[in-house]
Parts: structure tokens; C-alpha cells; sequence
């Protein structure tokens, strides 16, 4: 397509999208299964193939001598900070591993590359289904995955997370964790209303949404649930230019919440933890600011050169849940994670969420709108989880660093081009339809 070799990557793109969301979404019983046959190693394959999917992609975008941001990014990412990983002494799996949990942001980019954003987006909103129908199952029968685990390479993982919150069993349903199962939700229930169903169908969608994820106990999701769609209806009554206005002031806004509240609780700001309603309470604000983000500030100790550079890949979160237990810090926040990782580098990820919206508005407003929910997605869940280690979070995110770095790939399927159109029909527009 266009003579760019880069778009014939497209379906593999999209198959191994297709493969990564269903080992996510049905990861407990995949998990377990695999397990029982002596296979286990299998269900890391499709990360794996992911990996190699994006480290083909890179070299065929810059052997063939075309300007490629997003190839040049994801080729520079690595070589970096897994060297200078390896130069503060990280052991190598360690830093492996940390690279590996990227592997979805990465496909990210690439799909944006790809021109593939709306077919992506519409899979993405078919694991809600799947997700929601096993919360609910759940609900009604313990799996025998649940609280159980298994060994790998010597070190021991669990099928799926059994825990509770304030009494409260947190429901993984069939992925591996509640919270997991909850962005599923979150992600794929908004994508839905986001579409062109019917406002009774819609309805359906968001309170089954709201259930299943109370299921759960999630908080950060279920705010995704309230904010998201009210933000996104907001934008829609609005006239014009107005609408862009709108759409970077809620963006300015959720990025200072998402980024205050590390930034408060270093300087030592508190909130009082109070009572709570059945899961709801500030408790989990609190922990966060009490212990999981000094823990992870602990780490960019000394001061140089780990506050300029961070720690490298594998030296936060589950990298070092497996190889260095003792200072384990997942994060909790994406942009603590993101500092702790790159340093100061992680203000490119902060631009990321501003760049090229304007680009986006002018040629292709059906995706700016797009992108918009996206981004409101990855900042809501942003502020309470790393982000970056949850497969589907963290693939909206590499979207959304896609299209930072190629607005007009961003707009691809939108620009009305007689490349960018079906054979005698309409051009690609992407409102998700199901």
C-alpha cells in the first residue's frame, strides 16, 4: 500500500493483536491448562511473537530507508535503556523481563504505523464480552485457578491473584487478576458506548459495565465508567474549534491529577483515609502515597545518574517482583513508573498525550475524538496502576505514543485519499462499531 513495505505487516499485526488479547483476557484458564500438560512456557509464546513481530517491523521500516519516528523510537527505546540497565548491574533476565512487559506498547505504535488503529480497536472492544462474562461466572463459581500457582524458570507465578478488599473477594473472572478483568471492562465498555449502537443498547452496556466491574472492587475503572462517557458526550454537544478546547482541557486536567498525586505525596502531603462503603474508600489512594511510591522514588537513589536516566528496563515493577523481591516497587502510577524507568525521558511521554492532536483535529476529527477517549482512558486507569504492565492498557498507550510521533499514520484510515479508502467505497473512518 503506497509503495511502503511497512503496510504489509498489517494483518500479522493485527493476528498477533488478536492472540495477545485473548491470552490476556483468558489467561487464569489458559494458564492452568497449560499447566496441567507440562506446557506452561506456551503461554508466554505470544508476547514472544510480539517481540518479534515489532523487532521485524523496525528493521523493515528503517531498511527501507523511509523517515519512520515510530521505527526509529522503538528501536532507540531499547538500545538505550536495556544497555544502560545492564551497565547499573541489573541481571540481564531482570532486564529481559522488563523489556518483555513493553512488548504491548510497542505493538501500540506499530499499529498506528500500520494504519491498522480501527480494526485493533475494534478487537479491543470485543474482549469485554469475554471479560464481562466471566466476572459474572465468577460471581457463581470459584475457579480452580484462582489463588493457585506454578513455576517457571525457578521462579513462581500465580494462575490468577485470590485476594479481597475490605472483606470483599476482588473477582478475576477468567483473567489473572481483578484488575486486569476490570480495565477489560473499562476499556472495552467504552470503547462500545464511544460507537454507533443504540442509546437503550448503550445504557445496557454501561450498567452491565458498572456491575461487572464492582464485581471486581477496581476503583480506577470504575471512574473510567463515570468520567470517560460524560466527558465524551460533553464533546460532542460542543460546536467546532470548541470541541478541541474541550478535549485538551480535560487532557491538562487529568494529567495534573495523575501526576499531583505522586508529586504531593513526595513532598509529603497525606490524605486522611477515612471509612468506607463496602470496596470504596481512599485507602488504596493512601497506600500508594505511604509506601508503593516512595518505594519506587527509593529506587532512583543516587540521585545520579538515576534521576536523569531512571533505572532501565526491568528496574521497576514486575521485572523485579521476579528477580530483586526485596525493593519490588510496581509503581502505581504510570508516570511513576515512567520516571523511574527512562528519568527524565519520561517527559516524552507526557508530551505524547499533547502531540499532534491538533494535527489529528484538522484532518480527521472521527479520530481526534478517538484518541481522545483513548487518552482519557490510559490517565484515569494512569493514576492508580503502572499502566504500562497490564497487556491492554499498555497497548493504548503505545497507540497514543503512535500517534505523537506519526499524526498524520494517527489519521490514516480517516484521510480521505483514494489510497486510504475500500475499493468504491466510503473512506476508513473509525467511530468502533461492534
Amino acid at each position: 500500500m503506497n509503495g511502503n513495505p511497512v503496510f504489509s505487516f498489517r494483518g500479522l499485526v493485527l493476528a498477533a493483536l488478536a492472540l495477545m488479547l485473548a491470552t490476556d483476557a483468558l489467561g487464569g484458564p489458559i494458564r492452568y491448562g497449560l499447566q496441567a500438560l507440562g506446557l506452561v512456557g506456551i503461554s508466554y509464546a505470544p508476547f514472544l511473537a510480539v517481540a518479534a513481530l515489532v523487532a521485524a517491523y523496525a528493521l523493515t521500516a528503517l531498511g527501507s530507508l523511509r523517515r519512520d519516528a515510530i521505527a526509529l523510537a522503538i528501536s532507540a527505546l531499547p538500545v538505550v535503556w536495556l544497555s544502560y540497565a545492564l551497565l547499573l548491574g541489573q541481571p540481564p533476565a531482570q532486564v529481559a523481563f522488563g523489556l518483555y512487559t513493553w512488548m504491548p506498547v510497542f505493538l501500540g505504535m506499530v499499529v498506528v504505523a500500520t494504519g491498522a488503529t480501527g480494526g485493533a480497536l475494534r478487537l479491543v472492544a470485543l474482549v469485554w464480552g469475554v471479560a464481562v462474562a466471566g466476572v459474572l461466572a465468577n460471581l457463581a463459581y470459584r475457579f480452580p485457578w484462582v489463588g493457585g500457582s506454578y513455576e517457571i524458570f525457578g521462579v513462581q507465578a500465580e494462575f490468577a491473584r485470590e485476594w479481597q478488599a475490605f472483606g470483599v473477594d476482588r473477582l478475576p473472572g477468567f483473567s489473572r487478576a481483578s484488575f486486569t478483568a476490570a480495565n477489560q471492562i473499562a476499556i472495552g465498555g467504552a470503547l462500545l458506548l464511544a460507537g454507533s449502537m443504540p442509546p437503550a443498547r448503550k445504557v445496557v452496556v454501561w450498567l452491565v459495565s458498572v456491575v461487572a466491574i464492582g464485581l471486581t472492587t477496581s476503583k480506577a475503572p470504575l471512574a473510567v465508567m463515570f468520567a470517560a462517557p460524560l466527558c465524551l458526550l460533553l464533546h460532542d454537544r460542543l460546536p467546532g474549534r470548541s470541541r478541541f478546547r474541550f478535549s485538551q482541557s480535560v487532557i491538562g486536567c487529568l494529567l495534573a491529577v495523575a501526576i499531583g498525586l505522586p508529586v504531593a505525596a513526595r513532598l509529603g502531603l497525606r490524605f486522611g483515609e477515612g471509612g468506607n462503603l463496602a470496596f470504596l474508600s481512599f485507602g488504596s489512594v493512601v497506600a500508594r502515597m505511604e509506601e508503593m511510591w516512595p518505594r519506587a522514588y527509593a529506587l532512583l537513589d543516587p540521585v545520579w545518574p538515576r534521576l536523569l536516566l531512571g533505572v532501565g528496563f526491568g528496574g521497576i515493577g514486575a521485572g523485579q517482583a521476579y528477580f530483586d523481591p526485596a525493593r519490588f516497587s510496581p509503581g502505581d502510577n504510570l508516570f511513576v513508573f515512567l520516571v523511574a524507568t527512562f528519568g527524565v525521558g519520561a517527559l516524552v511521554f507526557v508530551a505524547a498525550f499533547w502531540r499532534g492532536n491538533a494535527t489529528l483535529f484538522e484532518a480527521a476529527p472521527p479520530r481526534h475524538r478517538l484518541f481522545f477517549l483513548l487518552a482519557m482512558l490510559v490517565l484515569i486507569l494512569g493514576t492508580m496502576a503502572n499502566v504500562v504492565e497490564s497487556a491492554l492498557s499498555g497497548f493504548l498507550l503505545g497507540l497514543i505514543a503512535g500517534k505523537a510521533l506519526d499524526p498524520r499514520a494517527a489519521a490514516g484510515e480517516s484521510v480521505l485519499s483514494p489510497s486510504l479508502r475500500r475499493p468504491g467505497g466510503p473512506a476508513l473512518v473509525a467511530p468502533v462499531r461492534i
